[in-house]
């Protein structure tokens, strides 16, 4: 009984998760801030990729009715930085089958080899960044990932639901010290 209970706690706190992790600069007065311009990474200054596409028009839609409005780079309070950062997933099997026996001081064992691949997937990070003095003041993560084979449509909602699930908890709640 005891262990039943354990479980069904464990999976629920498992369920209350974040999809996203938030860290802020300390001691930010965020309502100082009314203004955003996109500051996109340098693969993305030539030509916008289509992923960086989808960041840009998710964050516009994320912030739409929010305490940021969109200006130029030139008059916004602060940038909004992006980039993937890679992440190596190992996808195979780790299921291991032994057998054995002993007897007499002898004993005889196997296991099976463990197959696998490390396939490598990107997480979504945004920064805001203090136009004035270069500073990030707030950054959002997803746990979520991307990855190559994801099919476009697939690939703009899990965008759409990383850059949501961020800005939900921008501007950030004051806590104290």
């Amino acid at each position: 009984m005891r262990s039943t209970v354990a479980l069904i706690l464990a999976l629920l706190l498992t369920g209350c998760v974040a999809p996203v992790v938030i860290d802020q600069r300390a001691q930010t007065d965020f309502s100082q801030y009314h203004s955003y311009a996109f500051d996109p990474p340098k693969e993305d200054q030539e030509a916008l990729s289509l992923d960086g596409q989808r960041v840009q028009k998710a964050v516009r839609e994320a912030l739409a009715n929010g305490p940021l409005q969109p200006a130029d780079e030139s008059s916004a309070d602060l940038l909004v930085r992006y980039r993937f950062v890679p992440v190596d997933r190992f996808q195979g099997s780790s299921v291991q089958f032994g057998f054995g026996f002993w007897r007499d001081r002898y004993g005889l064992s196997t296991t099976t080899p463990v197959e696998g691949q490390t396939n490598q997937e990107y997480r979504l990070q945004i920064a805001l960044v203090d136009r004035g003095d270069k500073q990030v003041v707030w950054q959002g993560t997803s746990r979520d990932t991307l990855y190559f084979e994801m099919a476009t449509e697939r690939r703009a909602e899990r965008i759409d639901t990383m850059v949501r699930e961020m800005f939900n908890r921008y501007p950030p709640v004051a806590t104290p010290d």
